[in-house]
């Protein structure tokens, strides 16, 4: 009998510790998927502005273009998101004649940062398209631009979150009456 009561404050001892490690490990899980739990960067990019400084089909093809291009992103962590380079690339009828490339950065915690760019398009490019004589001709260039930010989340040193978003967006260049339609866009975030 003197040995269980011996016994008896070392097992009070060990549940207690159990029962704390249990709650603590509770607190611990309910505060990562409510408050710290690492989120998505939001992204958008939008061309804010298409210019068109130069225009002729004769003697010899000529097309001096540029799009503005806007990229604001959301953090909604309670930590910084670190991005690496922001690269926008231009297309027409899928063959890349133009990019930008926008250095490293990082967006503080439950903050917002914009950043512009702007692409000159390559127009040895563009008019060497088997696409070109007929549409320079209409008057009316489909492009399309593709905006990519990837970077990381790092929240109590321990979760992180590693997200991709890219957007792209279709703009049809009108050169000869030097206007643009208002750009479509789409926005897919790749996450983990």
């Amino acid at each position: 009998m003197a040995e269980i009561n011996r016994k008896k404050p070392a097992l009070i001892c060990c549940g207690v510790l159990l029962a704390v490690v249990v709650v603590l490990a509770v607190v611990f899980v309910a505060l990562y998927f409510t408050v710290f739990r690492p989120r998505s960067p939001r992204v958008v990019a939008t061309i804010v502005d298409t210019r068109v400084s130069g225009f002729a089909l004769l003697p010899a093809p000529v097309l001096n273009l540029t799009f503005d291009v806007a990229v604001t992103a959301y953090n909604p962590n309670l930590a910084a998101f670190q991005y690496g380079e922001v690269v926008t690339v231009v297309r027409y009828h899928g063959d890349g004649v133009g990019q930008a490339v926008v250095p490293a950065g990082e967006i503080g915690a439950r903050a917002s940062a914009a950043v512009r760019t702007a692409v000159e398009v390559d127009a040895v490019r563009v008019v060497s398209s088997p696409y070109f004589p007929m549409e320079g001709i209409a008057g009316a260039l489909p492009f399309e631009t593709a905006t990519t930010v990837a970077g990381k989340a790092v929240v109590l040193r321990v979760f992180k979150i590693r997200a991709r978003s890219v957007v792209t967006c279709s703009v049809t260049v009108y050169p000869l009456r030097k206007e643009s339609t208002p750009p479509q866009c789409i926005s897919t975030v790749h996450v983990g």
